[in-house]
């Protein structure tokens, strides 16, 4: 039993006739007949009397023409539910965040995107990224901020490329230094974040390569708090430049770590093969319109999504992004396989709205 059937037969109800009926949904009178008759040998009855003046319903007329029309109700119902998620005016947004760095990175943006979609309903998590990695994987969440390199079962966005900086307790023997490497850091007392967070990972994984020993004494979630034991003497700590927006406290000096592979390189990750939801595909196109707030300073830090107005430093045709996001556009995906990531164009939020991609130059490239 089709549904054009039943719209058919409620047609002839309502008009009281074939040819009146036919005309309504667009049908010849032959067909619409045909239809009906159809329909009666379905349901087993006859439906309706057929007289000169008219047709008029029988009994069992009467039931299929009530549960034909909720039945057409409940079809119009769910193509409106799916027009608003298509449309984006309903639907949930499940994204995933670290609990540092979030407000510089998304407050705006989701402030924008209640404003443009107030009809979807937005269900944060907040956790190390390692651990929304596999909220991502299990589905429970379809996106989460991500830090480079990520495995070959996400597909990526790239947000921004950060330097670390060194922060520094008073009387510290680097104290002045304007930059250092990280063997200067070696045998340091060293305050980590917390157990979850990749950047631990990142760190340790440099310091193995490169023969550095850290003396790991303590751990914090919290960017004040790591700041406040730094500032009590208990060791030094690295730290994401953009998470250190406001003034350090007297006794922490801070220093840029100098190291092109030791870089906090944040992506908006989902998995490999998803299609993306209308609320997180605008939810993407807004990260694109809204880059985050960095300012590009003499520490080298750089938003890689771009806006007209201000164009990312990714536009030089001279500049590459460092391992795992050569090539990538301000407007693109990254998809990771086998260690290597490529670059994929992404739909740009509308015309004229992002920045032409920067584009690999292997001779005059300059490292980041």
């Amino acid at each position: 039993m089709h549904l054009r059937v039943l719209r058919s037969f409620v047609e002839v109800v309502r008009a009281g006739g074939f040819s009146a009926a036919a005309q309504a949904v667009c049908a010849t009178q032959s067909t619409v007949s045909k239809a009906v008759r159809g329909l009666e040998e379905d349901c087993g009855a006859i439906l309706l009397e057929r007289t000169p003046a008219g047709v008029t319903l029988t009994a069992a007329g009467e039931v299929t023409y009530r549960r034909a029309l909720a039945m057409l109700a409940e079809k119009e119902a769910m193509d409106a539910e799916l027009d608003d998620l298509r449309n984006v005016r309903r639907g949930t947004l499940r994204f995933g965040v670290p609990p540092v760095g979030s407000t510089l990175l998304f407050a705006r943006q989701f402030a924008q995107y209640r404003r443009r979609y107030p009809g979807v309903r937005i269900e944060l998590r907040e956790k190390g990224c390692y651990a929304l990695e596999e909220d991502v994987l299990r589905g429970e969440l379809e996106m989460a901020l991500a830090l480079l390199p990520v495995s070959g079962q996400f597909e990526v966005s790239p947000l921004c490329d950060e330097p670390l900086m060194a922060l520094l307790p008073q009387g510290h023997p680097l104290q002045g230094r304007e930059a250092l490497c990280l063997h200067d850091l070696d045998g340091s007392a060293f305050i980590q974040f917390e157990q979850g967070f990749a950047l631990n990972a990142r760190i340790r994984d440099r310091c193995l390569k490169q023969g550095v020993r850290l003396d790991e004494t303590l751990c914090s979630g919290q960017i004040p708090f790591i700041i406040s034991l730094v500032a009590a003497g208990l060791g030094v700590a690295l730290v994401p430049r953009l998470m250190l927006t406001e003034p350090l406290p007297d006794g922490v000096h801070r220093a840029l770590l100098d190291d092109d592979e030791l870089r906090w390189r944040a992506v908006l990750a989902w998995r490999k093969g998803h299609s993306l939801s209308p609320a997180a595909a605008a939810w993407l196109e807004l990260m694109h319109e809204m880059p985050p707030r960095i300012s590009c300073g003499r520490d080298g830090g750089q938003a890689l999504m771009a806006t007209p107005d201000r164009p990312s430093k990714q536009d030089r045709p001279d500049r590459q992004v460092g391992p795992g996001t050569e090539g990538m556009a301000c407007c693109g995906t990254a998809e990771v396989t086998g260690g290597r990531t490529t670059s994929k164009k992404v739909p740009p939020a509308g015309a004229g709205q992002c920045c032409a991609a920067g584009r690999k130059d292997g001779k005059n490239g300059r490292k980041r």
